[in-house]
């Protein structure tokens, strides 16, 4: 983090996947990997065709890869370690981030895929706090949060309200 703090970030923007990969456990892992994955699955099924060669190379060659890693990985062998939302939270507060809202860009954008792709009745995009979750019939699969390290604050006296805005 001091690396990605000398760069000087303007804004930080995380997209991970919202799964608890991490886990030591592997029964845990395993459960979480299994119904994470089969909402992936399923939205791949729905929304490209059998013969789609991006599909299958999506499929076996990048989705088959990470399950095989998380679930038949451990120690240092297991190299993908997704952690939901709430751990990343935590953890960029300790390097004193504060989490940004997502501006009225992205959701529009988001509700005009949502309105306009095929199955798009399946996918769910829901605000999370600051950030956004994109689902697959209720299941989360990715987070999406912006991220701004604490510089300084200053006390703005608006009429009625005292707020922070941070530089």
């Amino acid at each position: 983090m001091r690396v990605v703090r000398g760069l000087n970030p303007q804004l930080m923007v995380v997209t991970e996947t919202e799964a608890n990969n991490n886990s030591p456990q592997f029964s845990a892992r395993f459960v979480d990997t299994l119904f994470h994955y089969g909402a992936v699955f399923d939205s791949v099924d729905a929304c490209m065709g059998a013969d789609d060669e991006s599909r299958t190379f999506m499929e076996g060659g990048i989705m088959g890869r990470m399950i095989s890693n998380i679930v038949a990985r451990e120690g240092e062998e297991r190299v993908i370690r997704g952690v939901k939302l709430d751990v990343w939270r935590a953890f960029f507060r300790r390097f004193e981030m504060v989490e940004r809202r997502l501006g009225p860009v992205a959701w529009q954008q988001a509700r005009l895929v949502h309105e306009t792709a095929p199955n798009g009745e399946f996918c769910t995009v829901e605000r999370d706090g600051k950030a956004m979750v994109i689902g697959w019939k209720g299941t989360p699969l990715v987070s999406v949060s912006t991220w701004k390290f604490f510089r300084s604050a200053r006390l703005v006296n608006g009429s009625k309200h005292l707020r922070i805005e941070f530089e």
